[in-house]
């Protein structure tokens, strides 16, 4: 698919519109087999209790407007780490990964009880699309993008912006929101991938305005601690621009 200018803008500008288009362009089978390869509706399999598998329906059932729904984030549920392992797979050419919070255990006289090697569980896109998108979600961070409170002094910040209606008896509230930021950086070599979700925010409510600050703000911590080098590359951060284009 070639991306003209106007189509570089829907995942800067938050567009429903232009999400709900790209879902009906590639159709339900092949939106189904996607978010199926991203791991959405099952779990991740980490190494804590209590791991959710989220809602995606049989393509089987779906109406005739469901793919044009779920691109905006309707009538499909994921979990915050399902979200993370997707922008944490188009950070890592395209490879989702199986995340675990145990690395090692050793024992008392340095037996190796337990250690995980990384494990690829799918690879749902090629590395030149990862590529691509990893390009796009930069510019959401950017001035004028719905992220740009997301945006680093000395890095530069891929991510995107959440701003769900809670489903309040059956209905999508008009009140209630899920505000979230998912990233990652620097955009050149990621190392750090993060999602910040806010349940019910007030008085601000959405993604960009209250989750994307807080990203920001313990990422700047992260590349302290973990002795990230900013790229020679990397962009002064601008002053944050309106979010009033936000719609998702």
């Amino acid at each position: 698919m070639k991306f003209g200018s106007g189509r570089t803008h829907i995942l800067k500008k938050s567009s429903n519109i232009g999400a709900a288009k790209i879902a009906i362009m590639l159709g339900d089978a092949k939106l189904d087999r996607y978010l199926r390869e991203f791991n959405v509706g099952s779990r991740l399999g980490i190494d804590l209790p209590g791991e959710e598998s989220g809602i995606l329906r049989p393509v089987g059932k779906w109406t005739k407007i469901s793919s044009s729904r779920i691109a905006i984030g309707q009538g499909v549920s994921v979990t915050g780490l399902q979200m993370l392992g997707i922008l944490c797979a188009i950070a890592n050419d395209g490879k989702l990964m199986k995340p675990y919070v145990v690395r090692e255990v050793v024992a008392a006289d340095g037996a190796v009880l337990l250690r995980r090697q990384p494990q690829v569980l799918t690879r749902p896109i090629r590395p030149e699309t990862a590529a691509l998108m990893r390009s796009l979600l930069a510019r959401v961070c950017e001035s004028g993008g719905t992220g740009s409170r997301a945006a680093m002094d000395g890095y530069r910040v891929a991510g995107k912006t959440g701003t769900a209606q809670k489903l309040v008896q059956k209905h999508y509230s008009e009140t209630d929101y899920m505000a979230s930021f998912v990233g990652f950086l620097p955009v050149e070599k990621p190392e750090i991938g993060m999602i910040v979700v806010f349940d019910e925010p007030q008085p601000l409510h959405t993604g960009g305005s209250v989750s994307a600050p807080v990203f920001a703000a313990i990422a700047n911590q992260v590349v302290r601690y973990l002795d990230i080098i900013p790229p020679e590359t990397a962009p002064v951060r601008q002053a944050a621009s309106s979010e009033s284009n936000e719609t998702f």
